[in-house]
């Protein structure tokens, strides 16, 4: 059994004791998404003195991907290759630099598809570090539960610490016979913070955007996220001619870019094209506005972070019921509504719910609110990662062995 050494919450007497470089925490991500750096900063704030982060993974320019340059960021380029017909990733050259400048801990974004996620915890841990995983842990998969099953137990059992994206993660994981002492939830999360800011800014945009799409006097009912075939889009299109009935100025709004984009935006304009409007790609931080900007969002598949910003703009948020740590913040007829993914019949009879009675609408948006101003943010989640990050410390030789010189 490992005997644990408490970390100091003091992190400036820590690095004294230390009398070296901070520890360092290398954590790796397939993508390294400009959305989490408020996240990353967050985390970065709350270990200095004691560890330093260094978010590793492809970047664009320098930055994450989407913009944003931080001196944390280190390229790793990730390479593709197909095995047994299945895609697979790996970070260039991660395990031999890792061997190389031994960080104490080693977090990675996990994925069992990822070669070098199966390689990092034996390199980590040959020279006495902790390896870290981050999870959602639920996967969409053609491979039979019980392989699959099998596949995540011997995958996670490398892993020092785990990382939960929600409750329903933690649940996952433990029942593949992951310990639940060590693991620790980090509800995901964007950043929030600026939404409660600058929400005056948000909003005036967002009626500059309806005045340019000619919806100033509408009822917007807006759905945003990448146009490809989990997100379900065509299931607005069948529900629309159902769903305009409920409201003479009912318009529907579809925004983002995507594989799909150009067939859904010719399927709208067959349609409806005077009532359905597809935006495409827009600006960074419209996306914001035009949330502020609508009546109701809906999401009818693959529901991701974007309720996040929904729920925090006070909008009353519709979601396809779907397992997972992303949609489990919303809760039916508390902090939003849910319908069975694919059944237009209630699709069209929950939003004449939403629609129909102010009072529970604006109750069931004041509970959201609160949720994400006060449960769901940016720091708790840094909060939860950060002491995962010192649980791990606790672990590594090289902790014990600089404790034992001071």
């Amino acid at each position: 059994m490992t005997t644990l050494i408490p970390v100091p919450s003091d992190s400036q007497s820590t690095a004294a004791r230390a009398g070296d470089r901070p520890f360092q925490v290398w954590d790796f991500h397939p993508r390294v998404e400009h959305y989490r750096i408020a996240l990353w900063d967050e985390i970065t704030r709350l270990g200095a003195g004691t560890y330093e982060l260094t978010v590793c993974g492809p970047l664009t320019d320098g930055g994450a991907f989407g913009g944003g340059k931080r001196p944390y960021f280190r390229e790793f380029p990730a390479d593709t290759s197909k095995r047994l017909g299945v895609s697979m990733l790996q970070w260039r050259g991660a395990e031999k630099i890792v061997a190389a400048e031994q960080p104490e801990v080693v977090i990675v974004s996990a994925n069992p598809r990822n070669r070098s996620n199966w390689l990092l915890p034996g390199v980590v841990h040959s020279y006495g570090g902790a390896a870290v995983c981050w999870t959602k842990t639920h996967s969409y998969s053609r491979i039979p539960r019980i392989i699959a099953d099998t596949i995540k137990k011997r995958f996670y059992s490398r892993y020092d610490r785990a990382i939960c994206y929600g409750k329903q993660s933690m649940t996952e994981l433990t029942a593949l016979g992951f310990p639940a002492d060590r693991a620790r939830v980090a509800q995901n999360t964007i950043d929030t913070r600026r939404i409660f800011e600058d929400s005056a800014d948000i909003a005036a945009r967002g009626e500059e955007l309806r005045a340019e799409a000619e919806l100033t006097d509408a009822t917007i009912l807006l759905s945003i996220g990448r146009m490809d075939p989990e997100k379900r889009h065509q299931d607005l299109l069948d529900a629309w001619p159902r769903l305009r009935q409920l409201d003479s100025v009912l318009a529907m709004v579809l925004v983002s870019g995507g594989p799909m984009l150009e067939d859904i935006r010719a399927k709208a304009k067959q349609l409806d094209p005077d009532r359905i409007l597809v935006t495409g790609r827009v600006p960074e931080g419209d996306d914001y506005c035009w949330i502020a900007a609508s009546d109701v969002c809906i999401y009818p598949g693959a529901v991701g972070l974007a309720i996040n910003q929904s729920l925090a703009l006070g909008r009353p948020t519709v979601i396809a019921d779907e397992y997972g740590a992303d949609s489990e913040i919303l809760k039916h007829d508390q902090t939003g509504w849910r319908y069975p993914r694919g059944d237009i019949d209630a699709l069209v009879q929950t939003m004449s719910s939403v629609l129909g009675d102010d009072t529970t609408r604006d109750r069931i948006t004041g509970a959201a609110v609160q949720m994400m101003r006060d449960e769901v943010t940016v720091e708790n989640q840094a909060r939860s990662i950060d002491q995962t990050i010192r649980d791990a410390l606790q672990l590594t030789h090289a902790y014990r062995q600089r404790e034992k010189t001071t």
